[in-house]
């Protein structure tokens, strides 16, 4: 079973409909390499319904957050996790946000002009 856990929200481009197209298939072929999984969701609002990418964790990552959630405040003298381990769950957190932050921002780079 995946066990999806968001990441983030993106704004979908306004403009042509070829450029919301392209910006989901820059997202999903970026996201893929890292094993994230793009969403187009539609947000209902007051001013009406408005559409917007969300990144969801891959089961890899989203299983460290649940890890860490779990163990990382064990502040006992014998932990039950040893430190290593949660270094190493943590450094699969933050080398997967380097890379979402990277792609995040090639993303505003590429359609700023209509974000």
């Amino acid at each position: 079973m995946t066990n999806l856990g968001t990441y983030s929200t993106i704004d979908y481009p306004n403009g042509p409909a070829n450029v919301g197209v392209s910006a989901l298939d820059f997202l999903m072929e970026e996201f893929a390499k890292i094993g994230g999984t793009v969403r187009v969701v539609s947000n209902p609002h007051d001013f009406g319904e408005y559409p917007s990418f969300e990144i969801d964790y891959p089961d890899l990552v989203s299983e460290a957050i649940d890890f860490l959630d779990v163990h990382e405040d064990d502040d006992s003298e014998n932990p039950v996790i040893p430190q290593e381990e949660l270094d190493a769950q943590q450094k699969i957190v933050d080398d997967w946000h380097d890379e979402a932050n990277r792609i995040e921002a090639e993303y505003n780079k590429k359609f700023s002009q209509y974000l």
